[in-house]
């Protein structure tokens, strides 16, 4: 196991269950209270009168776990110190970062109390194979769910249908929620206008596309050396990829670029999304650059499709930069991964996909020429990444 891996693993503690020994537990104190000032909140100031509010939701939360914001509004001046309204705001993002509710500044109708009751309601839904005999009318759109992870509104009809009536009254937010922690993404392509219409936006569950590519991914898309050109390959190379990161990086690209659409073998045509891989068009229009991202053993990889044209040095950093700054994002920021890290390198386009590890380190000194091994010539280097 490489030491990234190993990283969440502070301390030992060895203690007796014969031996009455406080010193252990004095250094378990220490400890805490080390990590403790590493946290962004530590000894910052708010006020004394959250402890009241503090404990009026905590009884709330006993008998509702979703509130309006209207309602902690009046919990929150009904207090022997009332809160006002920035105060109630600064109250709310401090309690969500510590994780003791859930609430986003863009979605401020509902704040969730209970984090316990939001994980019920994920499950409900990422694991909803329970309900899948309630419909048999939808029976293929519900296999859609299981190999695609294409998540059509009567599927979620029947979701909510059959679980708690507060999940179903609440439907529209919970979903909203979903999407901000990335467990289910809406592309935004022909597909989706076409199958769901505008009122009924349709969802994809990354984590539950299980379909690979029918054929070779290259073949899906015509690339071909006499009407496209490949990019190098830019790996970024991980000691521990976190399985999740591919997911949430896909979330991120889905929000800024349409996902490509392909044909299947039955003429009919679905969006590009894969286990472990996807294609972007990165020109709406014209589609003539598309981005291939894939995933392989610590690896997650990166190939431009330039069709038409010819490819130029740094013609592609645009894209570097967003998809290493989203990376880092996710990894340093959203989920606080410190002791995950990645190495950017690169490889020569003509090598397969599954054979990608990153043979080359990018550096400012790279040599106008290489030996490539894949291919065993000589290549220019183009340099499309920097």
């Amino acid at each position: 196991i490489s030491d990234d891996e190993l990283g969440h693993i502070r301390q030992d503690y060895f203690i007796s269950n014969t031996e009455d020994d406080p010193s252990v537990f004095q250094q378990i104190r220490e400890n805490i209270l080390r990590l403790a000032r590493t946290m962004r909140t530590w000894n910052t100031d708010y006020p004394l009168k959250f402890i009241q509010l503090e404990k009026r939701l905590q009884e709330k939360k006993k008998v509702l776990p979703i509130i309006s914001f209207q309602e902690i509004q009046n919990i929150a001046i009904d207090t022997p110190q009332p809160l006002n309204d920035e105060e109630l705001r600064l109250f709310l993002e401090f309690h969500h970062e510590i994780r003791a509710l859930v609430y986003f500044n863009d979605l401020p109708s509902y704040i969730i109390l209970d984090t316990q009751w939001l994980s019920d309601v994920f499950r409900c839904i990422v694991t909803a194979k329970k309900f899948s005999a309630i419909s048999i009318r939808n029976k293929n759109k519900w296999k859609e769910l299981y190999s695609r992870g294409k998540l059509h509104s009567e599927v979620l009809d029947d979701i909510f249908r059959k679980s708690e009536s507060i999940f179903s009254k609440h439907k529209d937010h919970i979903l909203n929620v979903m999407e901000k922690f990335d467990i289910i993404i809406r592309p935004n392509t022909s597909e989706t206008q076409r199958d769901a219409g505008d009122d009924k936006p349709l969802y994809y569950l990354p984590c539950m596309i299980k379909s690979e590519p029918e054929c070779d991914i290259y073949k899906m898309f015509n690339v071909t050396e006499n009407v496209c050109t490949k990019s190098n390959w830019l790996c970024y190379v991980f000691k521990f990829l976190p399985p999740h990161l591919m997911n949430h990086l896909i979330a991120s690209l889905c929000r800024k670029y349409n996902v490509a659409e392909v044909v299947t073998k039955e003429q009919k045509r679905q969006i590009a999304l894969f286990r472990s891989s996807a294609v972007f068009e990165l020109q709406k229009t014209t589609k003539l650059r598309k981005l291939l991202i894939m995933k392989g053993p610590n690896v997650i990889q990166i190939q431009v499709w330039q069709f038409g044209k010819q490819i130029e040095r740094g013609l592609f950093k645009y894209i570097a930069d967003f998809v290493t700054e989203e990376i880092i994002k996710l990894i340093s920021t959203r989920f606080k991964m410190s002791n995950v890290r990645f190495e950017l390198k690169w490889e020569c386009g003509q090598t397969k996909p599954e054979s990608v590890t990153g043979s080359f380190n990018l550096s400012e000194d790279q040599k106008e020429t290489y030996y490539c091994e894949t291919c065993t010539t000589t290549h220019e280097f183009t340099d499309e990444w920097s």
